[in-house]
C-alpha cells in the first residue's frame, strides 16, 4: 500500500511539473523585453506603468535607489547588489549595469 502512495505522489508531482512548463511556454507568447523601456513600449507608452522584470535593465531615471533597506524591514543588500524602487516594486538590482536581479514585493510609497 506504501509503495502505491509513493508512486501516486510521483506521477502527481510529475504531472504539476510537466504541466507548468507547458504554460510556461506556450506559443504565440512574446518574450519579456530585455529592458524596461521596451516593455513600456509595450504596454502602450509613457502613460502605462511597465513592471519590472528579472533581467530588464531599469534606467536611472525610472529607480529610486532604496538607501535605508531597514524602513521597508530589510537587512543591507547583499554585495554587488543593492535596493531599489520601480513603478511601486521593491527590486533588487547590479548597481554597475543596472539589471534587475530579484523582485521583492509591491510597496505602497517610498519611506527613504
Amino acid at each position: 500500500m506504501l509503495s502505491k502512495c509513493h508512486n501516486l505522489i510521483l506521477i502527481l508531482w510529475a504531472v504539476i511539473a510537466l504541466g507548468t512548463v507547458a504554460l510556461a511556454e506556450q506559443p504565440g507568447k512574446e518574450s519579456p523585453s530585455p529592458t524596461l523601456g521596451a516593455a513600456m513600449a509595450s504596454t502602450g507608452g509613457e502613460g502605462k506603468a511597465a513592471i519590472p522584470q528579472v533581467g530588464h535593465t531599469v534606467k536611472a531615471d525610472t529607480l529610486h535607489r532604496v538607501t535605508r533597506p531597514g524602513l521597508y524591514g530589510m537587512s543591507q543588500a547583499p554585495a554587488g547588489s543593492a535596493y531599489g524602487i520601480v513603478n511601486d516594486r521593491l527590486i533588487r538590482f547590479d548597481p554597475a549595469t543596472g539589471r534587475v536581479l530579484s523582485i521583492i514585493r509591491q510597496v505602497d510609497r517610498i519611506l527613504d
